[in-house]
């Protein structure tokens, strides 16, 4: 295997570990837990973050 595609791989795994934490932050939200900081800290970052967008609405 070449060492670009085994960071490639890395950086896809990377990438979807972040959306792991958005999308379980919203389901956390739906369900009715308090999730801190999360409009202070993740929506101040990137406001149109695809987890943000859909609190908003």
């Amino acid at each position: 295997m070449k060492k670009e595609t085994s960071s490639n791989i890395l950086e896809k795994i990377d990438v979807a570990k972040e959306r792991i934490k958005e999308l379980e932050t919203m389901i956390n939200h739906w369900e009715g837990i308090e999730v801190e900081g999360f409009w202070d800290a993740e929506c101040y970052i990137n406001p149109s973050s695809p987890a943000c967008l859909l609190f908003n609405n």
